[in-house]
């Protein structure tokens, strides 16, 4: 099995995030702006040979939960209320993936924010999510 090409300078790996994500990952955090990112490997794929839907979604989830942490005052716990996601192209094995969050709001209980990811320079998938915030 060929190695996996090396991940983008300024990503180490995302680390603390859960052993949910620990099985699912390997995923990465460039720390200077909270950009996740990871590659799509073997064990992500549907049988069509591309990057799993579910696969995807944790990745967006993941990211929008540290987007919104990140934008919250100090670290409080979120929690995924609604999250629709929309899958516009394949993620196809090798590629490095990169998502992109907007944090709308933060307030109260409740977080709002979307999420794309990108690969090769396209968008793969569109997300909405709504996130309960507890201090």
């Amino acid at each position: 099995m060929p190695a996996d090409p090396p991940v983008p300078a300024g990503f180490v790996p995302y680390t603390d995030a859960g052993a949910f994500l620990d099985h699912v990952g390997p995923l990465h955090v460039r720390e200077e702006d909270g950009t996740l990112g990871a590659r799509v490997r073997a064990e992500h794929l549907n049988a069509a040979g591309t990057a799993m839907g579910g696969f995807l979604a944790t990745v967006v989830d993941a990211a929008l939960g540290h987007a919104i942490r990140r934008a919250a005052d100090g670290e409080p716990k979120v929690a995924t209320v609604s999250l629709t996601t929309d899958f516009l192209r394949p993620g196809p094995e090798g590629a490095w993936i990169e998502a992109r969050t907007a944090v709308e709001q933060v307030g109260g209980e409740l977080a709002f924010a979307d999420c794309s990811l990108h690969a090769a320079g396209d968008e793969i998938v569109r997300a909405r999510a709504v996130f309960a915030v507890r201090s």
